[in-house]
């Protein structure tokens, strides 16, 4: 892991968390943040498994090794909703719609209800399934092309997604933006980012701290600048939740990416130390948080209101102080045991 990303990732993780605590105002910087997951991926997945042969055993091991890191913490995040719902009567359990998301398969039906369901962050993990699927396809026989020709499929790949959505409703986009599908785009961009880091790499092996510098803002300017447009105008809105944040946060992953181990001003402030143990915990952060959201708000608010210390108004600040050990505590003693326990059984 580049650990500049790492550090992103547990920012946007941070974005997504406080957007579905109730501050609606994120919602531009949440669907940006959760394009670069999707698209840093692809773009690590291709760094580690370039699958210049693909094998049947290969490819079993690679789909089993990476499908097992998403089922043992989905599977225990959906528990605890479970449990919660029921003892704390917060919601109807719908167990067909709960049963699609325990296969990590909801994100396939259109029904608001089902491709949200308990856990409503879930569908991200049923889209990330099906890209791991794809993935070994997509780097062997897309990987070997040319750096042009990528581009060419890459752009054709958005413009038949952006003529699908640009007649689309909210809610038609909705089921666009949670379709496995549409999602391929965003690997097909970090496949093609990666390509283009590689070339870059070759050419350009050393900047200087001030070239460094401004490559970083000037990344993080095009995310700026996109999310001003998004707000000021109408024009971007058809494509907002797929395709408009693609380019700002590819620019951004390709910047870190490209500067490691060379990092200007922006880069050295994400290799402070709790930013990137963040990163290291922000699979659960986020797979987590409508656990946290429960426990703050059944749990803790109550008992501290018992107590005169009225925190409920304050959800987007104090469920920090419920996530942050959950996820660090899961991380410890449940991710990292299961995943080498997973990783033995595989090999």
């Amino acid at each position: 892991m580049i650990k500049t990303i790492n550090s992103w990732r547990g920012l946007m993780s941070v974005v997504v968390v406080t957007f579905h605590s109730g501050l609606g105002q994120l919602w531009n910087w949440t669907y940006s943040g959760v394009a670069f997951f999707f698209i840093s991926s692809a773009f690590l997945l291709a760094m580690r498994h370039p699958f210049k042969q693909l094998t049947a055993i290969g490819y079993r091991k690679f789909v089993l090794g990476h499908a097992f890191r998403l089922y043992p913490l989905h599977w225990l995040a959906l528990a605890a909703l479970i449990v919660l719902a029921l003892f704390f009567h917060t919601t109807t359990v719908d167990w067909g719609a709960t049963a699609l998301s325990a296969l990590l398969v909801q994100s396939w039906s259109p029904a608001h209800d089902v491709h949200y369901g308990l856990n409503p962050v879930a569908w991200f993990l049923s889209v990330l399934l099906f890209c791991y699927f794809m993935y070994p396809f997509m780097a062997h026989w897309i990987g070997r092309w040319r750096l042009r020709y990528k581009l060419l499929l890459l752009a054709v790949m958005v413009l038949v997604l952006g003529w699908i959505l640009v007649p689309l409703d909210l809610f038609g986009r909705e089921v666009v933006f949670v379709c496995p599908l549409a999602h391929v785009v965003d690997f097909m961009v970090g496949l093609f980012l990666y390509h283009l880091y590689v070339v870059l790499k070759g050419r350009y092996s050393k900047v200087s701290f001030a070239t460094a510098t401004l490559i970083e803002i000037l990344s993080l300017s095009l995310l700026v600048v996109a999310i001003v447009i998004s707000v000021k105008t109408t024009w971007i809105k058809p494509w907002e939740d797929v395709l408009a944040w693609l380019l700002p946060q590819g620019a951004i992953l390709l910047a870190w990416a490209f500067l490691a181990g060379q990092e200007g001003a922006v880069g050295r402030m994400l290799l402070w130390r709790p930013l990137q143990w963040l990163g290291n915990i922000s699979f659960e952060v986020f797979v987590l948080q409508f656990v946290a959201f429960h426990i703050f708000n059944y749990i803790v608010s109550p008992i501290a209101g018992h107590y005169g210390i009225m925190i409920y108004g304050y959800k987007s600040l104090c469920v920090w102080l419920v996530l942050l050990p959950l996820a660090w505590g899961v991380n410890c003693w449940f991710t990292k045991p299961v995943g080498k326990l997973i990783k033995r059984l595989i090999q």
